[in-house]
């Protein structure tokens, strides 16, 4: 027997048994079912193989058992041990594919294209209403069995009337899908599985960032645009064949020769004239739409032309099925929740202008446009008090322990826990945040606040807290988006504007008569102080907004205000009076079960207790600010914890833990918290034992009016060079803010150099 020109396999070889066995499928199962068997552990050589050949055992069972398992690798990850194999169990495999149509027409050379291609992204484009999204979903649905561990789609809204997804909230729909959290990085999700990625209704600037880039994984694009930078696929109308194909699988009998005319050939308007002539005759329609809609049909401007058969298939609704359709045209956000869909929403999905997809609906981006222009000013009215009493309800659920800075709506409607408000937030977040930009608004921001900051959504606030106050909210209402703007623009290193912020929202609050509001206001203001180094004016803050929360029984507030306190009583060298309000404040905290004040105080608490050396008591204050701050979801919290046990772990010699907390903040900080970004920068500076990275946290503190992270990286860089000269002008820098533990320890940890 011979394997190509000259190549002989000798009888009782190991290649000749191989060839014996002929790696048929029921090897292969046999060898997955015995490795499946015991999920995660290494299976013994000699056990898989009397699995695999139960009968008779090849002559090299184990050169035969290496060569199956190299087949094997094609579908399934299996990982060689000393012992064994072990196959890694795949995560459960989502499918985000919207269903495939019933009567899907034509496309045949297209289709026959997409077969022919074998790249990793696949471009689908054409302009509006061609029928780009139908033939991507075909394409994907054809393509599933290739992808066992999953299909995601998102509908990125490149070209619909509301704001477009962002790749962050792209991002953060498919690593939910992929079973991870707000802290896991997509493609590291994506590594040693095998899935389809579509992404739908793209612009060209978003597309990168959302590709798998993992081998074993595929995307399907869909885009008005040309992207010629991948393999593309360009859509035209239909032939007059298929477009009759269509208008047959929608039961349209006679003569359509005409109707598709006018049409334009154009899928969409052809689906939707098929739906309005369900029990219509024929001939008499064609007349309508030779009478009133030719022009308006014609290729050429496609947006009329689909605004013109839209609006012949509303006139054929039910009064009950438009008034619905109406009123979805006020949700501005990308889909609709069952509570708003209405009951005669079957109609509208029978005659295709309204897509199911599991418990929410979806309109077209071009119907969505038409809808938005009928829904009336009850409509958006009606939709804004739909969403603002489950917003306040929502956030009442979360004691979240954030003032509310704006008074809720007496309608509210109640979640049954913290985990149901803190679901529907994130189901609806889209939607809440195109509402918020689409009708600017106080009270609906001010309900979200928490939420958005518990849940590291930073931009998204200050968007909708900046469109609000440009939108000519006043007095109170102005002064609580001033608050929110504060403490985004102090996070981010723009102090002077957060201080300006500050100071109206004070006085304006104090002008309305609301004390809580305002020392929400004064306790920011006094961080910002202390951040900067003014610890005189944070002390004097901090006693403003406590003299406030006392007498006015504001416990929550006045929990924050005695943390903060701690750490201003620390920075001026009274550690132990830091440490008393510290502890005051997490065990009011525990009373009232408020989980944010009580990890956020455990986390201020540890680095009182590190400055004392009290490291046992430190590091378990530290685990249990993180427990906390993980298991609700507060990333803030956990950010700060993760950096400030670091710099524990480096004074207790714990270098490489160290590092991976420290390296965890800066992933969770993004782009939206400069400050965590910098001190992040700082602890790996001093791991790393690197000039060069205490350099660039010294520029960026100093840039950003960072006094307490430049006199740590001041005084870090000179205890790597051993530099006395160094380490003077730290304390020299901190005297002048009044760091009085900061200028105290540097002068015991330069004492010992000439």
């Amino acid at each position: 027997m011979t394997r190509g020109p000259g190549v002989t396999i000798a009888p009782g070889s190991p290649a000749r048994e191989i060839s014996t066995i002929g790696f048929v499928a029921d090897r292969l199962e046999a060898l997955r079912d015995a490795l499946a068997a015991r999920p995660g552990d290494a299976v013994p050589f000699d056990a898989l193989a009397a699995e695999v050949w139960p009968d008779e055992l090849p002559m090299h069972p184990r050169a035969a058992l290496r060569t199956l398992v190299s087949r094997l690798r094609a579908t399934e990850q299996v990982i060689t041990e000393p012992t064994g194999y072990r196959l890694v169990p795949r995560p459960p495999a989502p499918c985000q594919l919207p269903a495939d149509l019933p009567d899907f027409v034509g496309r045949r050379e297209e289709i026959a294209r997409l077969e022919l291609i074998d790249a990793p992204v696949v471009a689908i484009t054409g302009l509006p209403g061609v029928g780009k999204t139908v033939l991507a979903i075909r394409e994907a649905h054809r393509l599933r069995e290739r992808f066992p561990d999953g299909q995601l789609y998102v509908n990125l809204r490149g070209f619909s009337t509301g704001p477009p997804m962002t790749v962050q909230q792209a991002l953060a729909r498919f690593v939910k899908a992929l079973g991870g959290g707000p802290e896991d990085d997509y493609r590291e999700l994506l590594r040693n599985r095998r899935v389809l990625v579509v992404l739908d209704n793209a612009t060209a600037d978003v597309i990168e960032p959302l590709l798998p880039a993992t081998p074993g994984c595929a995307a399907v694009v869909t885009s008005r645009q040309d992207l010629p930078q991948f393999a593309q696929v360009k859509l035209g109308v239909l032939t007059e064949q298929e477009a009759h194909e269509l208008l047959k699988g929608m039961r349209i009998d006679g003569d359509t020769s005409e109707l598709i005319s006018l049409c334009a050939r154009l899928p969409l308007a052809l689906r939707i004239a098929g739906a309005n002539l369900a029990g219509r005759h024929l001939p008499d329609y064609v007349e309508e739409l030779r009478e009133h809609r030719l022009r308006a049909l014609e290729i050429e401007d496609d947006d009329t032309a689909v605004q013109a058969a839209f609006d012949l298939s509303y006139r054929k609704l039910s009064p009950r099925a438009r008034r619905t359709f109406d009123f979805l045209g006020a949700v501005p956000g990308p889909d609709i929740p069952a509570g708003l869909a209405g009951d005669a929403i079957g109609e509208l999905v029978s005659a295709n202008l309204v897509q199911q997809n599991g418990d929410r609906h979806q309109l077209h981006d071009l119907l969505r446009l038409y809808a938005h222009e009928r829904a009336t000013a009850a409509d958006r009215q009606a939709v804004f008090e739909w969403y603002l009493a489950r917003v306040d309800g929502a956030d009442a659920e979360l004691n979240a322990g954030y003032t509310r800075l704006l008074p809720p709506s007496a309608d509210r409607i109640p979640f049954p826990d913290r985990e149901a408000a803190m679901t529907w937030f994130e189901t609806e977040r889209l939607n809440l945040v195109a509402l918020a930009q689409d009708r600017p608004d106080a009270a609906l921001v001010a309900g979200m606040r928490a939420y958005l900051l518990l849940s590291g959504y930073y931009g998204e606030l200050r968007t909708i807290a900046g469109a609000a106050l440009a939108g000519g909210e006043t007095g109170q209402r102005a002064a609580a988006m001033r608050v929110c703007l504060a403490y985004l623009d102090w996070r981010f290193g723009e102090h002077r504007t957060a201080i300006a912020h500050c100071e109206r929202a004070i006085a304006e609050f104090e002008a309305a008569g609301r004390q809580a509001e305002q020392a929400t206001a004064l306790n920011i203001l006094a961080g910002i102080y202390h951040d900067i180094g003014e610890l005189g004016l944070a002390r004097e803050h901090l006693s403003a907004a406590l003299e406030l929360y006392g007498p006015n029984g504001m416990h929550a507030q006045l929990i924050g205000g005695l943390g903060n306190l701690g750490l201003v009583e620390l920075e001026l060298g009274r550690l132990d009076s830091g440490e008393e309000a510290l502890r005051r404040s997490v065990r009011l905290a525990r009373e009232i079960d408020d989980v944010q004040h009580t990890s956020n105080g455990l986390n201020n608490l540890g680095v009182v207790l590190a400055a004392q050396h009290k490291h046992t008591e430190a590091e378990e204050a530290f685990r249990e600010a993180l427990e906390l701050s993980q298991k609700h979801g507060m990333r803030p919290v956990e950010m700060s914890a993760r950096v400030e046990y670091a710099e524990l772990l480096i004074a207790t010699d714990r270098r490489d833990e160290a590092r991976e907390h420290a390296a965890r903040a800066l992933e969770l900080a993004g782009a939206d918290d400069l400050f965590i970004e910098i001190d992040a920068g700082l602890v790996l500076a001093e791991v790393n034992r690197s000039v060069a990275e205490y350099d660039e946290v010294l520029r960026r503190a100093i840039d950003a009016e960072f006094r307490i992270i430049e006199v740590r990286a001041l005084a870090g860089k000179a205890a790597l060079l051993k530099d006395k000269a160094l380490y003077d002008k730290a304390i020299e820098r901190a005297e002048s803010a009044g760091l009085r533990y900061r200028a105290n320890l540097f002068r015991e940890l330069s004492s010992g150099m000439s």
